[in-house]
């Protein structure tokens, strides 16, 4: 029984120590890896504002265009029936 226990107590130390320098020499000459999260996107978003302020020409927005009177009867006539036949017609 003392034997058993004398076995256990002396591999519990020895994964201990093992375990230990395990972490003294990972710590000790490995380099350490962080992801720089924020400066990335920042890095990003600063490309982008730069290709866009030289290219302003490339990058604008399509112009609004103006629709006649007829066109916009015709498009809320064309809604209208599109909801009547979706909804059905409406009860009072």
């Amino acid at each position: 029984m003392d034997k058993i226990i004398q076995t256990i107590f002396i591999s519990i130390v020895i994964i201990y120590i093992l375990d230990c320098l395990i972490k003294y020499f990972r710590d000790t000459y490995t380099t350490k890896k962080t992801k720089d999260v924020v400066g990335f996107h920042i890095k990003k978003y600063q490309s982008m504002m730069d290709q866009m302020r030289d290219n302003p020409e490339t990058e604008t927005a399509p112009t609004s265009t103006k629709l006649s009177e007829q066109e916009l009867i015709y498009m809320n006539e064309e809604l209208e029936s599109l909801l009547l036949t979706e909804l059905g017609p409406a009860s009072p």
